[in-house]
């Protein structure tokens, strides 16, 4: 916080016209403190993408499913989800899930597992058929995820066309 203190030099119209009729003379400037915060507002973001992933080639290539990290998946979505649910992934059942796709409206029922031999996490189900192969999605291109806690949904947008 910075303070700074700003002076009244001038009186207001109907200051004067008092201090006049009273017989006052002007006196000392009035003068206030102020403290003002030197760090600039947070911004409003209104899509909170708290996921960003860049769809690889081998996401392309193999068409198994959308590959997340185990950090993000903990960070970004376990945080949000029941015990048992939380238990059931980890343990490596699949689960279902509601993605809605924000740039077209549309909602799909798919997967989410944790993959048995690596530390990663998929979106599985008809992830190719619904997103990349309707949607023309390449190599390289960024999308946004983050789950909704109202609707118990995990969102989608494509964010940027190519990187």
């Amino acid at each position: 916080m910075v303070k700074h203190i700003f002076y009244h030099f001038l009186e207001t119209k109907e200051k004067e016209e008092e201090n006049r009729r009273s017989g006052l003379q002007l006196g000392r400037a009035r003068y206030e403190l102020v403290e003002r915060n030197n760090r600039s507002p947070q911004l409003l973001y209104l899509f909170p993408w708290e996921i960003k992933k860049v769809i690889s080639a081998y996401e392309l290539e193999h068409q198994i499913g959308l590959e997340l990290s185990a950090k993000q998946v903990k960070e970004h979505l376990l945080i949000h989800w029941e015990d048992e649910t939380k238990n059931r992934v980890i343990n490596g059942e699949r689960i279902p899930i509601q993605i809605l796709d924000l740039d077209t409206g549309t909602k799909c029922q798919m997967f989410f597992k944790k993959w048995p031999t690596r530390d990663m996490y998929l979106i599985l189900g008809s992830w190719f058929e619904e997103f990349v192969a309707n949607r023309n999605l390449s190599f390289g291109m960024t999308i946004g995820l983050y789950w909704n806690k109202k609707s118990k949904t995990l969102c989608i947008s494509v964010l940027e066309k190519f990187i």
